[in-house]
């Protein structure tokens, strides 16, 4: 089995049941644990790296995980209480809006994370901003950079700029990342944040000069766009009616990442895919986050829904 080590925010996310805000339906989200329960729920039997709070938020993140078979080794329990987050759902123009709060969660103490990337894992993936900046960021680009040699990466930056610092400090350590990374994937929305008046094919052309080997954009309904070194490639997204995107980026990340394992690529550092083999990962992943988008919260497929 194809393993997948996974370093990126465990979030509870606080959903408005109605337009006035008097009630919260509390979900379990963050970039990191949400990959990692989608990967679980394809098959990857994903290990996360991350720390949770004995608090009953954090008992219920594990009892999650552990449910859908993913690998609890790397888990390490914090006497600080679970981060959370107020959460307006997105619309097909525009992504959800976040008011996080972390000071003083489990967020902000350690984990386990390993010096090296452990032999039996084939892949790394990092998160949004816990693999960016903060006490993970380290390990993250340390994994990334061992995985270079013999293995897969990738990394998405997942851009919520209230947890980033300044925009020029914040571009140098997502691009020091990016460059690590065998895959680095954003939203369009977020490569505008990053590159103002770039085009999001010019900053995966960016992206690319930089080292990464597969630079990737998810545009929404658009679907998605990659960049390799053979050229681009387009994959159509699907038309839905838009419940709320929470999650559906990170539900394409894990979706891709199955779709690479089904054809031996993933853990492969010397594996260049033809544009027929990235068309249909692509393809999948867009078809993935857009079942995602058509529910409550991160709730992402199970392979069976994915055809």
């Amino acid at each position: 089995m194809t393993r997948v080590l996974v370093i990126g925010e465990a979030i509870a996310d606080f959903l408005p049941c109605d337009a006035e805000g008097r009630q919260f339906s509390c979900v379990l989200g963050g970039s990191g644990f949400n990959t990692t329960l989608a990967l679980a729920r394809l098959g990857l039997q994903p290990r996360y790296v991350a720390a949770l709070a004995t608090d009953a938020l954090g008992r219920r993140f594990r009892a999650v995980l552990a449910a859908e078979g993913a690998d609890l080794s790397g888990l390490k329990s914090s006497e600080r209480p679970m981060p959370v987050a107020i959460v307006s759902p997105g619309a097909a123009s525009h992504g959800a809006m976040f008011a996080l709060h972390l000071a003083g969660t489990a967020h902000e103490g350690p984990a386990d994370w390993p010096v090296r990337l452990p032999t039996d894992i084939a892949h790394v993936h990092a998160a949004s901003f816990a693999a960016t900046t903060g006490v993970a960021a380290g390990a993250s680009l340390v994994l990334l950079a061992d995985a270079k040699a013999r293995a897969t990466s990738s990394y998405d930056p997942n851009i919520r700029s209230a947890c980033l610092p300044p925009h020029r400090e914040a571009l140098a350590l997502i691009e020091a990342r990016v460059a690590a990374a065998t895959i680095a994937k954003a939203s369009q929305e977020d490569l505008g944040w990053l590159y103002p008046g770039l085009a999001p094919d010019q900053a995966l052309q960016r992206w690319m000069a930089l080292g990464t080997k597969i630079a990737i954009a998810t545009r929404g309904e658009q679907g998605s766009l990659a960049l390799t070194a053979h050229g681009f490639v387009e994959a159509p997204g699907d038309r839905i009616t838009v419940v709320d995107t929470v999650g559906a980026g990170d539900t394409f990340t894990a979706a891709l990442l199955s779709a690479m394992a089904d054809d031996g690529a993933l853990g492969d550092a010397g594996h260049m895919a033809s544009a027929e083999q990235l068309s249909r990962w692509l393809g999948l992943a867009n078809r993935a986050a857009a079942l995602t988008c058509t529910r409550p919260g991160c709730d992402p497929p199970r392979r069976a829904e994915l055809g």
